[in-house]
């Protein structure tokens, strides 16, 4: 087993700790300039440092390499929000107005996420793998960490039963309106986001507590 306070001490091991992520931000500014169909390992490679074999260590292919950098951007966001999920002892409805005030905070106006999300617009009618991937990987938890927190509600009497359980996206629709409206408006009619955050938990709320 590899000592970490080797890997501290030896600028060698360090080096090779730190390759992956070098290569993950070296891949999202290239897909960011590019896009993924123009973008090629070749450049990746060539802006990390290293040499295109050296990426085939770590990711299998570009595809994988792309799925594995939007997980990396959007792996602390969803790590905060299911850890709310996890340890949370109150009412189900504070628990929702955590984890929406932390997206609205930390994820809504993460730019990086933004581009990635941007990215995968655009990339998706040429490249359903990918849209197939992120939907496996990253959407499709968080979709299923919402339906728990729902289903906790219902099973504590506080939300009324509804359909909502399996559609649970219409919940967070607005959260993806806020990313079209900022990409295509925010420098001429910008959100003001505490105010939107505000009315989206009150339709929430209001369309889930019992009465």
């Amino acid at each position: 087993m590899t000592d970490l306070a080797e890997v501290r001490t030896d600028p060698r091991r360090r080096r090779k700790a730190e390759r992956p992520g070098e290569i993950l931000e070296a891949a999202f500014v290239e897909f960011s300039r590019n896009g993924y169909a123009s973008t090629t390992l070749d450049q990746i490679a060539e802006r990390a440092g290293v040499t295109k074999g050296t990426i085939y260590v770590y990711f299998e292919n570009k595809e994988h390499l792309f799925i594995s950098m939007v997980r990396e951007i959007t792996k602390a966001g969803f790590d905060a929000v299911h850890g709310m999920f996890a340890t949370h002892e109150g009412s189900t409805a504070d628990l929702l107005r955590a984890q929406f005030s932390f997206m609205y905070q930390h994820i809504v106006e993460d730019r990086r996420r933004r581009e990635v999300v941007r990215m995968l617009i655009a990339e998706a009618p040429r490249f359903p793998e990918l849209a197939d991937r992120y939907h496996q990987e990253i959407l499709r938890p968080c979709l299923d960490m919402l339906r728990q927190a729902l289903q906790r509600g219902m099973d504590r009497g506080e939300f009324r039963k509804s359909s909502i359980i399996n559609s649970p996206q219409v919940i967070i629709a607005p959260l993806a309106l806020v990313d079209l409206w900022m990409m295509m408006f925010d420098d001429r009619q910008p959100l003001d986001l505490k105010a939107y955050f505000n009315a989206h938990l009150d339709l929430v709320l209001n369309g889930l507590l019992t009465k």
